[in-house]
């Protein structure tokens, strides 16, 4: 198996927040004094304050932009079209983690400090729809869901998320129809930065190693090449396995026979 690095986006003087990706359409958060988004050879400058942001494509006209919190705000994470005007806005719980959006809608996976805290965060994962509409939580609506106490290693697919995580560190897929699939992970791959799954094989980033476990298999976990840079897994459906984003570049990492 062969890792192609592919460049995606560069970026002069100014550094890269952070970025996403879906098939060949790449979307960078900006730090210019103020939060600018390059998105399809626009530049939209963000009428708000930022301090430790996420930023998702959920369509080929809109994006998202999540805060890791706005104490006594009403709102930290905004809707936008192309135009950079704010569609829909709402609050998605203190201390967020981790940001997966798909059909089923935006899931948020908060931080140890949000489950032990108060509010929405104490749910580790929620579902919302684009309005801000709670869909789903992992702590209330699931049946005997696995115990978790932080939802920070988080990959959507077309059904649901894939969440790994810590202290039990199960690999845990949650389907929005409200099934739980858990896998229990060997401890070589605790403690992983990324995460991505294709079909019955989950591809792990730890400590600048990719790791192949066919979890469907029970097979053990082995080495499959060298990965540098801040990496995040991406969806099943395009070409890209992950998004790695550096200080002033962006790029897209794919599995070459694998």
């Amino acid at each position: 198996m062969e890792l192609h690095v592919e460049t995606l986006f560069k970026m002069d003087g100014f550094s890269i927040i952070d970025a996403d990706l879906s098939g060949d359409e790449v979307i960078v958060l900006v730090n210019q004094d103020d939060p600018v988004v390059n998105w399809n050879e626009r530049t939209l400058r963000l009428p708000f304050h930022l301090s430790s942001p996420f930023i998702r494509l959920l369509d080929s006209e809109t994006f998202l932009v999540v805060d890791v919190t706005h104490e006594g705000t009403p709102g930290n994470a905004w809707v936008i079209d192309g135009r950079g005007s704010i569609l829909h806005s709402f609050h998605a719980g203190n201390a967020i983690g981790a940001v997966a959006v798909n059909d089923t809608g935006i899931w948020i996976g908060y931080a140890d400090e949000g489950v032990f805290g108060e509010g929405i965060s104490t749910e580790a994962l929620v579902c919302f729809s684009r309005t801000g509409e709670v869909l789903q939580r992992y702590q209330s609506d699931f049946v005997r869901p696995p115990t978790i106490v932080d939802c920070e290693l988080l990959k959507a697919n077309q059904t649901g998320v894939w969440l790994c995580p810590s202290i039990w560190y199960d690999l845990i897929h949650v389907d929005s129809t409200g099934r739980l699939n858990k896998y229990k992970t060997p401890k070589l791959l605790h403690d992983s930065s990324a995460l991505t799954v294709r079909g019955q094989v989950g591809y792990f980033v730890k400590d600048g190693l990719l790791y192949r476990w066919p979890f469907g298999k029970r097979e053990r976990p082995h080495i499959v090449a060298k990965v540098s840079g801040n990496a995040r897994g991406l969806a099943e459906d395009g070409r890209f396995h992950f998004i790695q984003i550096g200080d002033y570049e962006v790029s897209g990492v794919q599995l070459v026979n694998e």
